[in-house]
């Protein structure tokens, strides 16, 4: 494992986040009128969550992992800086949202202490019961928290590019395990189908964490570069995902759902076809010189990037509520207020919480301050 100040700054990776956040947002809060295209199709934006995925598999590689370890002091170091980032607000927002269920008229309290307890620790993901409740979205960092427990497992086992296959089909076949047997001994809708292990937990979305591991081990040199023999990869990559949300708008439409990922067929498209496209368009980003890739490093997409996880928790939570109870109900206003309250919420909680956490850790650990941006 080594320190992320080795690791250069990659900009546009940061603004991208951005962008991915915005259009989930208006997946939550479509703008469009119910019987339209536009409609139809925006709600299959849902599907741009896997540019995260993909985007922490490259980045948790890119930056830690240049050389695999398990010693204990590498591996306290890595996760305190993961978790000083995503628990703090995590706990502040998911406590502040089950208190005022709490002191409302209609709240049950053991239901509605098992549910926060679900949510603080983060189990919530894997129950279908569960899942969206509290803040919703929040279930997806289930996927992302496992990834990051079980990452220097995972860098001790891939040497190989056939080990990454074989990690992906590893998680898959755990993921049909505990299905079948929380099948067997039912909890709380732990596990309770595999369309739901497939789709919400990390057993099931493995492959895209996957596709972020090999671009890093290729940008890294330590695979050989089959990515370089792809034509104008930004441009490639972008018409890819383009075709595989047009593809989940047709399976909706097919099967007359909301969402393509409600079918089979739109979950592989989502958790199969997707990713790759997504590591096509990412290895653009980082190696051509583009109008996009411009766009995407300015400062304003760069502060709005770094935002992204206040973002992304507060724009389903109370906060949106109120924006739309006292100032607009209007979903573009919503949206330019949500922007203002994660940049100001960043600046003067997630990010000084973060730094606290870290400082302290240094000072009880001796370990010398590393400098660098956070991704």
């Amino acid at each position: 494992m080594t320190s992320k100040k080795h690791a250069p700054f990659l900009p546009a990776l940061t603004g991208i986040r951005a962008l991915c956040v915005f259009f989930i947002f208006f997946k939550h809060f479509n703008p469009f009128s119910v019987n339209s295209i536009l409609y139809a199709v925006t709600h299959q934006f849902f599907s741009f969550l896997s540019f995260f995925f993909v985007l922490s598999g490259f980045l948790i590689t890119y930056r830690y992992f240049s050389t695999a370890t398990l010693k204990r002091s590498t591996i306290a170091d890595y996760l305190v800086n993961r978790m000083s980032r995503v628990f703090p607000i995590l706990i502040l927002l998911i406590s502040a949202t089950f208190f005022l269920k709490w002191i409302s008229e209609d709240a049950h309290t053991p239901s509605l202490i098992k549910s926060y307890v679900y949510n603080i620790t983060l189990l919530k993901g894997f129950s279908s019961e569960y899942y969206l409740t509290g803040i919703g979205p929040s279930w997806s960092m289930s996927v992302e928290e496992l990834f990051y427990l079980i990452a220097p497992l995972i860098f001790l086992w891939v040497k190989k590019a056939g080990g990454l296959i074989r990690f992906v089909l590893c998680m898959y076949a755990l993921g049909v395990l505990f299905t079948l047997g929380f099948q067997l001994f039912p909890v709380d809708g732990f596990f309770s189908g595999f369309h739901f292990t497939f789709l919400t937990t990390f057993f099931g979305r493995a492959f895209e964490f996957a596709c972020g591991i090999y671009l890093a081990y290729v940008v890294q040199g330590r695979f050989n570069n089959s990515l370089k023999y792809i034509p104008v990869p930004t441009l490639l990559g972008s018409l890819w995902v383009i075709a595989a949300i047009a593809l989940q708008y047709i399976i909706s439409k097919i099967y007359q759902t909301e969402n393509g990922l409600d079918t089979w067929w739109g979950l592989v498209v989502n958790n199969l076809m997707l990713p790759v496209g997504i590591m096509i368009f990412f290895y653009g980003l980082i190696h051509e010189s583009t109008w996009l890739k411009s766009v995407l490093s300015t400062r304003w997409m760069l502060r709005m990037g770094n935002a992204t996880y206040s973002f992304y928790l507060l724009h389903t939570s109370f906060v949106a509520g109120w924006i739309a109870l006292y100032i607009h109900h209007s979903v573009w206003v919503i949206f330019i207020c949500m922007i203002l309250i994660s940049l100001l919420f960043h600046a003067i909680i997630e990010q000084p919480a973060a730094h606290y956490i870290r400082k302290w850790w240094r000072r009880r650990s001796n370990l010398p301050h590393t400098s660098g941006r956070d991704h």
